[in-house]
């Protein structure tokens, strides 16, 4: 004769049967769980230091942005000074008609003009000129303080010397003499805004 199992009995079997499932089931994911407290202690602490760390910086925000403003407003007075072109070629010329009328404040005469190849530098392009004048020592030096006083900003990159000996009239006297007059050859350099990026 075939027993009959209680409805209390049933419910014993069925969560014997859950249990157990449940506990083979479960046996990984409770390992992982039970490894998960010290991991996780270790990973709060690295960031608890991250933030620490970055806690400082976060307090000097508004030092930084008026530090940022400050070297904004300190590279826009500088920017002033770059060459007005906005193109290498238009910055050349530029260049070329400035160095003319330098060099005729100074009584220098240009003989000779050349555009060199432009050069990145960071941010900027650099446009050299390379020019030929003639004059005596004190034009020379009244040019290049021409260069160095003028809100543009011009660097001599290379330069070299060389006497010249010229006969020269002298009407009062309708004789000849002869003087030195120096030849300079420079590379002269302004800057323009390059591509940003």
């Amino acid at each position: 004769m075939a027993r009959t199992i209680s409805p209390r009995e049933r419910l014993l079997l069925l969560s014997a049967v859950a249990l157990t499932a449940l506990y083979f089931g479960g046996r990984p994911l409770i390992s992982r769980v039970a490894d998960l407290g010290p991991r996780s202690g270790k990973l709060l602490a690295e960031k608890t230091a991250v933030i620490v760390a970055y806690r400082p910086t976060v307090g000097r925000v508004g030092a930084l942005r008026a530090e940022a403003e400050s070297l904004e407003s300190g590279i826009t007075e500088y920017e002033k000074g770059l060459l007005p072109g906005a193109t290498p070629p238009l910055a050349a010329a530029d260049l070329q008609t400035l160095l003319k009328q330098l060099a005729d404040r100074a009584g220098m005469k240009i003989q000779s003009e050349k555009i060199l190849a432009h050069v990145k530098k960071g941010a900027y392009l650099e446009i050299p000129v390379q020019i030929v004048a003639g004059g005596d020592i004190r034009m020379l030096k009244d040019f290049i303080v021409a260069l160095e006083s003028n809100p543009v900003f011009i660097t001599v990159q290379d330069m070299s010397l060389r006497t010249v000996k010229r006969r020269l009239f002298v009407p009062e006297t309708r004789t000849y003499t002869d003087t030195n007059d120096i030849q300079a050859s420079m590379t002269l350099v302004g800057l323009i805004r390059g591509e940003r990026g």
